[in-house]
């Protein structure tokens, strides 16, 4: 029994060690976990505009990799300063908001850096789609009347290859916007798949992740050599001219930037380089991203620190 509360006692004395360095390295959002016990969930699927998007104006302590992720969304519903400062606007899905990584180590920041420019970052996680994209430039550009240097619209060969593929009989459970025919048509789901609170197992498991032993399991489950299996695929080029053409039917006032990364995810494009576009609202790139298991997380298939460095290197030539 003595060894018992010995070992609990060693465990206490741990986790208050790990608290400790927890403040030096973010302060008091190292506290996050406890104060934000009651927080709603990150995600939620009822915007009217995105469907899946972050809760607005929120903090809250991410614990992956190795725990501290601190994620501040702004009032727009992304992971980053407020919008309203120029700079480059990029968006896109998880690949782009930098799932799992920290703020200063996501590409954008890395060329913010390199550029000593803003790089404003409305990427999001929750299956986004270029459809969603679509309807965020119309949002922040015209409705907001936000101003940027440029405008770079990211797109994941996944998402090139799913281009309408997505709407209420394939996901009957999110709500979005969707490519219906030749528009976009927002659809709302009958039940959330997020919802609005946690439950107490959900707070618990919130709570839980930020102790020492769950920091250390992360570790091993995120780094080290992704096994994902590369992939090549088809797409539609009528689909994708769509959303050129849609991009153009916005009326902005920015030439907007589309870039194709191909080969990320470790899904290739078979002939997207030769895809042309003839128009005057919208510059089409594609980028070869290079076919290295060394750039991922194991855990979740995303950018590791490595993979956000050479995203930032390939996209350098396109945001100076």
């Amino acid at each position: 029994m003595k060894y018992v509360k010995k070992i609990v006692v060693y465990i206490i004395v741990l986790e208050i060690l790990n608290l400790i360095v927890g403040v030096f390295s973010n302060g008091t959002d190292a506290f996050l976990p406890l104060t934000g016990f009651n927080d709603p969930p990150l995600y939620y699927d009822m915007d009217s505009l995105y469907g899946v998007t972050r809760q607005k104006n929120s903090k809250q302590m991410i614990n992956y990799p190795w725990g501290g992720v601190v994620n501040q969304i702004n009032a727009h519903g992304f992971r980053d300063d407020e919008f309203n400062k120029g700079g480059v606007l990029v968006l896109g899905n998880s690949f782009v908001e930098g799932f799992g990584m920290d703020n200063k180590d996501r590409f954008s920041e890395v060329l913010e850096e390199k550029l000593n420019t803003p790089i404003n970052n409305a990427g999001s996680g929750g299956v986004w789609t270029p459809v969603q994209g679509i309807v965020l430039l119309k949002h922040l550009l015209n409705d907001e009347k936000l101003k940027f240097d440029k405008v770079i619209f990211v797109m994941t060969p996944g998402e090139v290859a799913n281009i309408g593929k997505r709407n209420p009989k394939s996901d009957a459970n999110r709500s979005f916007p969707y490519k219906n025919g030749e528009e976009i048509t927002f659809y709302k789901a009958k039940a959330n798949s997020f919802g609005t609170s946690l439950s107490l197992t959900s707070k618990v498991k919130r709570f839980s992740k930020s102790l020492l032993v769950f920091k250390i399991y992360n570790m091993f489950k995120y780094y080290g050599t992704a096994k994902n299996k590369q992939k090549n695929v088809d797409f539609n080029q009528e689909n994708l001219d769509w959303v050129v053409r849609k991009i153009e039917e916005q009326k902005l006032n920015d030439i907007v930037e589309v870039v194709v990364i191909n080969n990320l995810g470790r899904i290739h494009l078979n002939g997207i380089t030769d895809y042309k576009s003839d128009s005057s609202q919208v510059n089409f790139n594609v980028i070869e991203f290079p076919d290295d298991l060394n750039n991922y997380f194991v855990a979740n298939g995303h950018l590791n620190e490595k993979g956000n460095k050479i995203l930032a290197d390939l996209l350098y030539p396109i945001v100076k």
